[in-house]
């Protein structure tokens, strides 16, 4: 699809834009830490954020450092499929802030860029016309115009590596693939444990809520992963409280 360039506009447009129907129950921000992308640079003059996100009519979202905030506005709760950075949002000046879509039927509005007034957080309003939701697909990008000097080298080969987005990241995989009704995702919840099991071995466990648009289920995780190679060995899951209409697997 053609990349469409989207204009930083004022915050008043994007607010003045929003239908009085849009006014419906309000869920809590959903706040998540995004992924790593493989060429993870503190120090890069440019930065750039992929961001994968679910809307069902309006949200907005919020990028700082490394965290993300979705607050859903309106329709069903929108959520992460999978968003990566560079590096984080930094935590001063940028220049030439930018959003563009890959992705996405609706409309991206009231772009703002980090500034110290904000607490140097990026914000973005996502509008969905259409019924049923869709994932929007954007490319957020800058120049780190005071970025510090790249960091040296250490003796891990894979100094950036995520374990639990890894882990996290494989367990949404095995879960969408069994899972294919197009409104099924997972919401990662707390903090998950660490095991040491020795020989370059670690095991994470975690929670996470599996939902769709007909039920909510509480789900736990287990990833073993190789230390030493960087690698998720073996990932599973399993739904708790399953009833007997269940259709969550």
């Amino acid at each position: 699809m053609k990349r469409r360039w989207i204009p930083i506009l004022a915050a008043a447009l994007g607010a003045s834009a929003i239908p009085a129907a849009h006014a419906q129950a309000r869920y809590d921000d959903y706040s998540f830490r995004v992924g790593r992308a493989p060429e993870w640079n503190l120090g890069a003059p440019d930065g750039m954020c992929h961001l994968r996100i679910w809307v069902d009519d309006a949200a907005q979202v919020q990028l700082r450092g490394d965290q993300i905030i979705v607050r859903t506005d309106s329709g069903k709760r929108s959520f992460d499929q999978g968003s990566v950075c560079n590096q984080p949002l930094p935590f001063h000046r940028v220049e030439d802030f930018r959003v563009t879509a890959d992705k996405g039927r609706g409309h991206v509005l009231d772009v703002n860029p980090p500034l110290t007034r904000n607490n140097y957080t990026g914000t973005l309003r996502i509008e969905d016309p259409q019924r049923g939701g869709d994932t929007y697909d954007l490319v957020v990008a800058w120049r780190n115009v005071d970025a510090p000097p790249a960091p040296v080298a250490s003796n891990d080969p894979y100094p950036y590596y995520d374990e639990t987005r890894a882990c996290q990241d494989r367990v949404r995989g095995d879960f969408l693939s069994r899972n294919r009704d197009g409104d099924a995702y997972l919401e990662f919840t707390g903090v998950p444990a660490r095991d040491d099991l020795g020989q370059f071995r670690e095991r994470i466990r975690g929670e996470a809520y599996a939902r769709n648009r007909y039920e909510t289920r509480t789900l736990t995780y287990d990833c073993v992963l190789n230390n030493r190679t960087n690698r998720v060995v073996t990932a599973d899951y399993e739904i708790r409280a399953r009833g007997r209409l269940g259709s969550l697997q």
